[in-house]
């Protein structure tokens, strides 16, 4: 039980650590109902423990003007050929690598910047990849990016009330971090247009809805006396606001909603005159892949860019810029690597699926991007047309997965990969 309540924990900070903006000690404290020092207590046992290793951001494959280019390698080899595996870690494009069972031994999984820096890189691999004892590998290219990790990417329109109410909730998280001062003091939010109440609450649970008592929708927030309002002629009203513990707390709920409804970043589309520059793409990678055991600042950004890239980038001008590729929708979340094992997910599967109808490949797509143990989904150009990563916590529960996916009598057919070990993990998934 102990275990169990250990490793409850440890996802509850997992989830606290994620979000849209930047990690901030003191909010994420105060979110969580602990003193600063007592809550960077239990991030420290979390790292000593190594169940989180560093701090990262998920990007946007869809950024403008070129995508992200995700490419997977197999590969036949035997555990006499350590020299390969080291040479293909030493590819700084190297995201994922897999031990597998099945026809191949090994999975990498790549993500390029562009389509040219793939090809400039594709004679590496493939020189690597001569030097095997049974020269068997197949790259396969990625033609749509549907999920990753644990976000889904799916293109389906908002309704007008869903964006809305995104519209509304937005606000009203900045009118919230704007004040400083509530004491049960009511704050509102406005925009000139009316909404079809109705429309948002019959799809969703966490809303009160009866015109014939009420003229607004109410969300509640569990175990406080707060209510969010809302009525028709786009007025928002929330009451029994306290203190700024309670305003994290009301914060967090609107962001647990917006995600569990899928109307947050899972639809938010880039600007299409927003173009990614060199200074953003370095941005983007320091982010990434440049940082520790504590979130990076500016500052140490503005050094990476002196000390190894040769360029001076103020603080401020890094600041606006993150800002801005958070605003266009191409960073993701911010979140932390961690380790799946250690968080209660034993199992891990590659998994093919065939339709029967080749021309529902999307659609099906968009249902399956909603199942939680799926943390990746691709669209590739084969037989078997969608690629899924799959986590589950426990071996059986995939049996019990795959057998509900053929109950939706859309599958034709599958191929399963078990993944024995992770060389490289990628394992910043969302935790539901």
């Amino acid at each position: 039980m102990e275990n169990t309540n250990n490793k409850l924990e440890a996802q509850s900070y997992i989830k606290n650590l994620s979000g849209k903006t930047k990690f901030i000690i003191s909010r994420n404290s105060r979110a969580v109902g602990l003193t600063r020092q007592t809550y960077q207590n239990k991030l420290d046992g979390l790292r000593d423990q190594q169940i989180i290793t560093n701090f990262t951001i998920n990007i946007n494959p869809r950024i403008y003007p070129n995508n992200l280019k995700y490419v997977m390698l197999e590969i036949k080899t035997n555990p006499k050929e350590p020299e390969l595996v080291k040479e293909l870690l030493e590819v700084p494009q190297l995201r994922m690598l897999d031990g597998i069972i099945g026809d191949f031994s090994l999975f990498a999984l790549f993500i390029f910047n562009s389509p040219e820096e793939y090809y400039q890189i594709l004679n590496t691999i493939d020189k690597i990849m001569a030097k095997s004892y049974f020269k068997k590998y197949q790259i396969i290219d990625t033609i749509m990016v549907f999920k990753t990790n644990g976000i889904s990417l799916k293109k389906s329109k908002m309704t007008i009330e869903e964006a809305l109410l995104q519209k509304l909730l937005d606000r009203l998280i900045d009118k919230i971090e704007e004040k400083q001062v509530y004491e049960n003091e009511n704050i509102e939010i406005n925009i000139p247009e009316r909404i079809d109440l109705y429309q948002i609450a019959q799809n969703n649970e966490f809303i009160d809805y009866n015109p014939e008592r009420f003229p607004g929708i109410v969300i509640k927030i569990e175990n406080l006396s707060i209510s969010i309002i809302i009525f028709s002629n786009g007025k928002m009203v929330v009451k029994g606001l306290k203190n700024a513990t309670e305003a994290e707390l009301v914060i967090n709920k609107i962001n647990e909603i917006k995600n569990n409804s899928g109307f947050n970043l899972k639809k938010k589309k880039i600007g299409l005159n927003f173009e990614l520059d060199n200074i953003d793409y370095s941005i983007l990678k320091i982010l990434r892949d440049s940082q520790g055991l504590k979130p990076i600042s500016t500052y140490e950004i503005s050094r990476v860019f002196k000390e190894q890239l040769e360029l001076e980038i103020s603080q401020s001008t890094i600041h606006n810029r993150i800002k801005k590729l958070e605003t266009e929708g191409v960073i993701l979340n911010y979140t932390v690597n961690f380790s799946p094992k250690k968080m209660g997910f034993k199992g891990k599967f590659l998994l093919r699926i065939k339709p029967k109808d080749p021309s529902k490949y999307n659609e099906i797509a968009v249902r399956l991007a909603m199942k939680k143990s799926i943390t990746d989904l691709f669209r590739i150009g084969e037989q078997y047309g969608l690629f899924a990563i799959v986590r589950v916590r426990e071996i059986e529960n995939y049996a019990e997965f795959i057998k509900n996916l053929y109950n939706t009598d859309e599958i034709e057919d599958t191929y399963t990969n078990f993944v024995l070990d992770e060389l490289i993990t990628y394992t910043n998934f969302i935790i539901s």
